[in-house]
C-alpha cells in the first residue's frame, strides 16, 4: 500500500525519471549507430574482397558474426536481428557507391588477398 501511495504522490517525478533514461539510452544508441555504421562499412569491404560476388547470404553472417561481439552492451539490448541486417544493407548501399566513386578501392576488393598484404622486398 506504501508503494501504491507513494507511485501516486510522486507520479510526476518517476515519469520525468523514466524520461530521462529513455533519453539518454536513445542518445546513446543514436550516437554509436554512426560508429557501428562505419565498422560496417569496413566489414562490408572485407566480405567483398574475401567471399566475391554471389555470395550475399555468407557475406552477411560473416559481418553480423563480426560486429556482434563488438557492440556495446547498451546496444546489443536493443538491436533486434533484422535491425541490424537492416544497418549492413545501409553500408552495404553506401560502400556500393564508394567503390564506384574510387578506383582504388575497387582495385582493392578485386586483387586477392596474398596481393593486398605488404611484404618485404626480397633479398
Amino acid at each position: 500500500m506504501n508503494v501504491v501511495n507513494f507511485i501516486i504522490a510522486n507520479w510526476d517525478f518517476i515519469l520525468l525519471i523514466v524520461a530521462a533514461a529513455v533519453a539518454v539510452v536513445f542518445a546513446v544508441f543514436k550516437g554509436n549507430k554512426s560508429v557501428v555504421m562505419k565498422m560496417l562499412y569496413a566489414l562490408v569491404t572485407e566480405a567483398e574482397k574475401n567471399l566475391g560476388g554471389g555470395t550475399g547470404s555468407l557475406k552477411l553472417a560473416t559481418v553480423i558474426e563480426t560486429i556482434y561481439p563488438k557492440l556495446p552492451t547498451i546496444i546489443k539490448a536493443f538491436v533486434t536481428d533484422a535491425m541490424l541486417e537492416k544497418w549492413v544493407e545501409e553500408a552495404l548501399a553506401a560502400a556500393k557507391t564508394a567503390w564506384e566513386k574510387n578506383a582504388k578501392i575497387a582495385e582493392y576488393i578485386e586483387k586477392p588477398a596474398n596481393e593486398n598484404a605488404d611484404t618485404a622486398p626480397e633479398e
